[in-house]
């Protein structure tokens, strides 16, 4: 016999969070700092100084993120970002949920969304490719070769932008189940088939293991 529990399990890490909100501050500041930079002469040098600063920020917080990606355990680590055969079948379910607006089901999954997950990699890359090119632009260099750091600088804030603005809509739309309130105390809530043969007082790493083989039929 099977019965279903609901339980929070700690799922993100106090360093992911702290990565995540601090690339995600900073991101945004730099879109809106970019765009006023190049868009209002009058507070030009102003917003210029402030997009520096904000590397200040961004650069130990990508620097941090890229250390649990191949350091870290569990949620942290480049793994639990990796496509496979039943991640791959999962983001198509969950780009189908978004095409059709919501209509259609979403799977389960434990950490990271199956769909997000490679692209959060992909991120990674683009703010690595902005923040060297910054950097560089901010000594003077402005050309390696026929490369334009500004022209790679610009286009990195073109691909920020648009994957900013799609996740926040994707935020919106998973606004269900502790989703995201999970990238806040690090938890979310799973629904969990047990066998009613199990005692309740069952360890927290059975449960963890049940979740698994619960998410693996989905």
């Amino acid at each position: 016999m099977q019965a279903t529990s609901v339980t929070r399990i700690l799922v993100w890490s106090r360093g992911l969070r702290l990565a995540h909100w601090s690339l995600a501050l900073s991101s945004i500041g730099f879109l809106i700092t970019g765009w006023l930079m190049n868009n209002t002469s009058v507070v030009a040098a102003t917003t210029t100084e402030i997009h520096y600063m904000l590397s200040a920020l961004l650069l130990p917080a990508l620097l941090l993120r890229l250390y649990l990606l191949f350091f870290g355990k569990g949620s942290d680590h480049l793994s639990a970002c990796e496509p496979d055969l039943h991640r791959l079948s999962q983001a198509w379910l969950v780009l189908k949920f978004y095409l059709t607006l919501g209509k259609a089901p979403l799977p389960k999954w434990y950490s990271h969304n199956p769909l997000w997950g490679p692209l959060y990699l992909a991120l990674f890359f683009i703010l690595i490719l902005s923040g060297i090119s910054g950097l560089m632009l901010l000594n003077d260099v402005s050309l390696i070769g026929s490369l334009s750091l500004y022209d790679l600088h610009h286009f990195c804030y073109q691909i920020v932008g648009v994957f900013t603005l799609l996740h926040i809509l994707s935020v919106f739309s998973h606004d269900l189940g502790g989703n995201i309130s999970g990238m806040i105390n690090g938890q979310r809530i799973f629904e969990v088939e047990q066998s009613k043969q199990h005692p309740s007082s069952t360890s927290h790493s059975v449960e963890i293991d049940d979740l698994l083989k619960t998410l693996k039929k989905s």
